[in-house]
């Protein structure tokens, strides 16, 4: 079995290494690789490994570029310390999603979650694990909505995405701002939504607020590389995307 490590801190990485080798003798180690750069460089040149262990914020940037710029074959598991791009993981290739500080039983538990799988499709005689993985994922992910319900004063009306600027959370309740100014709590959490919206149309900016495309005004750079974002209408406090996705952001905006 060959796996490929993407993890940018030294400490994290042997660990990491150490609970792999432990669990499965015989593993292959191919490489350890820091940066976005390097996997991108590794993966252009060879075959796909049997499995990749992921953190998400390289050194460079996000781990997800990774799989935008080259056609991965094989799963992803993901460890990071972010709870926030669960569901992009999801899309790419994830089949496990591991909070850091692990330990070596999460490790087993994500090794047992891939193992399980091969073994399946290997039954199913399916000697590439990563269509039927591609197909059962395709499965998984929720409908994109066109349209969410919202109530007021006891009566429930449906709004188009179309009409949605942003949703926030705000004293943990989740909020839909529409572009006419109006705004209505909705019974889902920041991460349902992400499933559930058109990834082209909105974006998940922090872990406070998914914007809708046509609602973003401007943005300008902000302390230690970060971006501020201006929308219409505002948002009730000030939208700052971090330095490790500002690059993703922007391929967001330019992509449309």
């Amino acid at each position: 079995m060959d796996v490929l490590i993407l993890e940018d801190e030294l400490i994290t990485a042997e660990e990491l290494q150490h609970y792999i080798r432990d669990i499965i003798p015989g593993v292959q180690i191919l490489a350890v690789f820091e940066t976005v750069e390097e996997a991108v460089d590794y993966l252009s040149d060879h075959a796909s490994p049997d499995l990749i262990f992921s953190d998400i914020q390289l050194a460079d940037g996000l781990s997800f570029e990774v799989f935008e710029q080259v056609n991965v074959r094989c799963p992803v598991i993901f460890c990071t310390a972010f709870d926030e791009y669960a569901m992009q993981a999801f899309n790419a290739n994830g089949i496990d999603y591991v909070l850091k500080p692990f330990d070596r039983k999460a490790i087993a538990g994500s090794l047992a979650k891939f193992n399980g799988l091969q073994t399946y499709f290997q039954q199913h005689n399916q000697a590439d694990l990563n269509e039927p993985l591609q197909r059962l994922l395709s499965q998984l992910r929720p409908a994109q909505r066109s349209t969410f319900l919202v109530s007021q004063k006891g009566k429930y009306y449906p709004v188009s995405v179309n009409d949605i600027a942003f949703f926030y959370t705000e004293h943990e309740v989740v909020w839909l701002q529409k572009t006419s100014g109006e705004k209505y709590p909705v019974d889902y959490t920041l991460d349902e939504l992400e499933a559930l919206l058109n990834p082209t149309q909105f974006y998940r900016a922090n872990r406070q607020f998914i914007i809708r495309f046509e609602a973003v005004r401007e943005f300008e750079p902000y302390f230690n590389r970060k971006l501020l974002v201006r929308l219409q209408p505002a948002t009730p406090e000030p939208l700052v995307i971090s330095k490790a996705k500002a690059p993703e952001f922007m391929r967001w905006l330019e992509q449309r």
